[in-house]
């Protein structure tokens, strides 16, 4: 389980998040608000890219800091902006990524077979990710979030790219990987966690103005109506920034 507690974080005087409290235990979380509501803040404080000005993060009842490179054996952080390797075939991204998620040896071709067939990728391994279309490339970054068999997997825009047939399979796979792990998807696209989410993370303005299931929030912001309308209600007249 993951808890977030009062969680503050400025850049240059200006607050990205302001006392910031969650809990993530097993399910699908979806992280919704605009550019500059905090998620990337939020996201890189929970993979423990950054370090907050206030507050603490937990891991089964232990900071963070002080867990190390346990936490992070337990954690898959997969932002919307990563460098591949244009001259590696698929294959050999994913058995180096097996390797530094310290998968055994004996088990990394399985492991990655694995991760490659969940997204479809199976007969596109031994490409070049050079040759990979943009699509492609969310995929095997997917697929490789996979591996290790991480308790807590955190997405940032995974479905960016994917056509409409690979966004149900990527949706499907999310709930499957739920039913042991915490996976926290942020996203613009609503539909992609409306029908698979457990709870509804919005922030707005560096706090987290709800946290609920999709049909709670439905009912208390867009009755009758659908969770984007719930989002153009909270967030319809807000200007866009740039993501913090």
């Amino acid at each position: 389980m993951l808890e977030v507690r009062e969680l503050t974080k400025s850049y240059r005087g200006k607050r990205a998040l302001d006392g910031v409290s969650l809990t993530l235990e097993r399910g699908v979380y979806g992280l919704l608000g605009p550019n500059g509501a905090g998620k990337s803040t939020l996201m890189n404080l929970i993979a423990d890219n950054l370090r907050p000005d206030s507050g603490e993060i937990r891991w089964d009842g232990l900071p963070i800091g002080k867990l190390g490179r346990e936490y992070r054996r337990q954690l898959s952080y997969t932002p919307q902006q990563q460098g591949l390797y244009a001259e590696f075939t698929g294959r050999r991204f994913l058995m180096y990524m097996a390797a530094l998620r310290e998968v055994p040896r004996r088990a990394q071709a399985a492991a990655v077979e694995h991760a490659a067939a969940q997204v479809n990728l199976s007969d596109q391994l031994d490409k070049r990710l050079g040759a990979y279309s943009g699509g492609m490339k969310q995929r095997i970054l997917i697929a490789q979030a996979t591996l290790g068999d991480p308790r807590l997997l955190v997405f940032d825009e995974p479905t960016a790219g994917l056509d409409p047939l690979e966004r149900v399979r990527v949706r499907t796979l999310m709930g499957r990987l739920s039913s042991e792990r915490a996976v926290l998807i942020a996203t613009h696209v609503v539909s992609d966690v409306q029908d698979i989410a457990d709870v509804i993370l919005v922030l707005k303005k560096g706090r987290l103005v709800a946290a609920a299931p999709p049909l709670e929030l439905i009912s208390r912001f867009a009755p009758g109506g659908t969770l984007e309308e719930v989002y153009l209600r909270l967030f319809g007249e807000e200007p866009a920034h740039e993501e913090v």
